[in-house]
Formats: structure tokens, C-alpha cells, sequence
């Protein structure tokens, strides 16, 4: 049984919405932590254990970014086919990757925080790895950021 909690779809909306007010965000099958295309958001507890994954697709992760602070569509276009982020979109994406611990917390669970991005599966380090093998909860979702695009989501925990 995961010991973190791991909110709904909707749940996520709610907390991103006020960032991304015309965001759109449901329920996926799609997993993203097994693509090449990945970005991780990694999440440790008070003892600066891993704990949590959230996976994220280059389209989502440059989407994301880029609509924080209004960078031009096509700049994010661009990011997401290449995966070459701005010095921008990455800032932009360790606030919302920072926004979304939430996601795993509620008033019975362990705290956590964010701690690092990571490009690609090949860059989390053997703890890290070690959460998608042994992940208790997860939680796919499809998010639709309005005028970047359509990308992918997976939060993982133990």
C-alpha cells in the first residue's frame, strides 16, 4: 500500500487550474515513464529518501513550460519535438513539478518535496529507478494545455 497519497485527475485540475486556467485534464491509459521522451520530477521525504515519480511527456513538459509565462507556442512546439528546453520552460516546469507534491500529500501522509528534474530514465539515479519498480500507486492522466497542446502524465509512489 503506497504511503503517500495520490490524488485524482480532477483533483490535479483543481490545484493547476489557477496557473492554467483553461487546462483540461482526464483520466489516461497511457503510461509516459517508459517512453524515451520523459521528463521526471522526483520527490523526497524528510530523510531525503525518493519516494515519488511524476513522468512527463516532451509535449506535456514544453507545454507546461511554455504556457506559465506565455513563451510562444511554437517555441514550445519546437521544445517538445527536440527536447531541447529554455532556460524558461525548465524554470517553469520545476514550479509546476514543485506545485504538483502536492499531489502526493494529504493531512495523513508523509511530507515530501520536490527535489530534481531529470531528463530522461537513463538520468534518475538508482533510487529513483528503483520507484517505478516498486510502485505501489499510480495514476496516468491526459492533460490538454490550451494553445500548447496535448501531452502526457504519470504520477508514480511507494
Amino acid at each position: 500500500m503506497a504511503k503517500q497519497r495520490l490524488m485524482t485527475a480532477m483533483d490535479t485540475k483543481q490545484m493547476l487550474v489557477m496557473l492554467f486556467p483553461d487546462l483540461d485534464v482526464s483520466e489516461s491509459d497511457q503510461t509516459v515513464e517508459q517512453t524515451q521522451q520523459v521528463v521526471f520530477g522526483t520527490y523526497i521525504d524528510d530523510n531525503d529518501v525518493p519516494v515519488s515519480l511524476c513522468a512527463i511527456d516532451w509535449p506535456l513538459a514544453a507545454g507546461l513550460g511554455a504556457a506559465l509565462t506565455l513563451v510562444p507556442a511554437d517555441t514550445a512546439a519546437s521544445a517538445a519535438e527536440t527536447g531541447q528546453f529554455s532556460e524558461t520552460i525548465m524554470g517553469n516546469l520545476r514550479e509546476v513539478f514543485n506545485i504538483l507534491s502536492r499531489a502526493f500529500m494529504d493531512g495523513s501522509s508523509p511530507h515530501l518535496r520536490f527535489a530534481e528534474v531529470r531528463m530522461g530514465r537513463e538520468a534518475l539515479n538508482a533510487d529513483e529507478a528503483a520507484i517505478l519498480d516498486g510502485c505501489a500507486a499510480r495514476m496516468n492522466m491526459k492533460l490538454i494545455v490550451a494553445g500548447y497542446g496535448v501531452g502526457h502524465c504519470s504520477m508514480l509512489t511507494l
